[in-house]
């Protein structure tokens, strides 16, 4: 499935525009927007993925692309639109964007279409101050998915949490919710395999803080490991977004087993506030297909609810 973004100049001085018959201002202006769009979307998208097309009916150019990538791309707009995004290409063309539809020379239109919707981003532009690259504080941490083994040895706590004991004083605590502390309890005093989201601090000898999401069974361990590698090998979103989305397909084309299983402990891996808007969001999609199987339902709502909170406190 395909979304698309649409630029649409109507008139230029009062005067109807129509593709083939254009001013010198209004062509200058329309390239330069035709332009700044090609160069959003390359910046974020693989130029394999995308399709353009311009098209009479005043002067209109549109580009298509795969849903979960074109949504990357548009949650990004929004982010730059109310001045927190740190995309510095994004910023920069969106800018050249917004001081194209702003004059009052121009009539023009801005749309995202997402299946039957469609969203007017030229009005956020219009009624937007001036876009630039959001400050960027460095954070003295990073979080990541993490595989560890280990003994676990004791949980519960006031503040729920287990410990996996590694000999000779060496053990680790590891946060978790009351909910998972009921089904963790059923690992104690064995040797277990945890999918972690680990807060990896860059503040020498602090010690890095884990939170609980998944006891795996031993046959999902590799899978898991492999997808966490390639993942985190790429700091681009989008490189990111296309591995998960051909690891769950990879994992379905081996068997609808072996699919829905990794497919369920992404679901919870993902359910977390520190992940990007459209980490969570890719994979609310990727999961779309199966949102009425029982073992889904209860896993895709929490995630929807951890998506709607953060998209509102962003």
């Amino acid at each position: 499935m395909s979304n698309k973004l649409e630029i649409i100049l109507s008139q230029a001085n009062n005067q109807p525009v129509k593709l083939a018959s254009m001013s010198s201002d209004a062509l200058d202006s329309f390239l330069k927007v035709v332009s700044a769009l090609k160069a959003i979307t390359e910046s974020t998208i693989n130029k394999e993925e995308l399709c353009f097309s311009i098209q009479e009916g005043s002067a209109m150019c549109a580009v298509e692309a795969p849903a979960q990538f074109m949504n990357s791309i548009y949650e990004e707009m929004d982010l730059a639109i109310q001045g927190k995004s740190d995309d510095k290409e994004i910023t920069k063309y969106l800018r050249i964007i917004q001081e194209q539809i702003k004059k009052e020379s121009f009539a023009y239109q801005f749309k995202y279409k997402e299946n039957a919707n469609t969203i007017n981003i030229d009005k956020s532009l219009r009624n937007a101050k001036k876009i630039t690259v959001k400050r960027k504080t460095r954070e003295p941490y990073q979080y990541k998915l993490k595989i560890l083994s280990g003994y676990l040895n004791q949980i519960g706590g006031q503040n729920p949490n287990y410990h996996f004991d590694y000999g000779l004083k060496d053990s680790i605590t590891i946060d978790c919710s009351k909910h998972d502390a009921m089904n963790v309890i059923n690992y104690l005093y064995q040797d277990v395999q945890a999918l972690l989201l680990t807060k990896e601090w860059k503040i020498k000898d602090k010690k890095d803080d884990y939170i609980h999401k998944v006891i795996l069974d031993k046959s999902l361990v590799p899978i898991f490991k492999e997808f966490i590698t390639s993942y985190y090998k790429h700091e681009d979103l989008v490189e990111k977004l296309t591995i998960l989305h051909d690891f769950v397909d990879e994992q379905f084309r081996l068997s609808n087993d072996s699919g829905f299983k990794f497919l369920k402990h992404l679901l919870i891996a993902f359910n977390d506030k520190n992940y990007h808007l459209s980490e969570i969001k890719t994979l609310l999609i990727i999961s779309k297909p199966f949102k009425e199987k029982t073992e889904f339902k209860k896993l895709r709502d929490d995630l929807f609810l951890t998506y709607q909170n953060k998209k509102v406190n962003v």
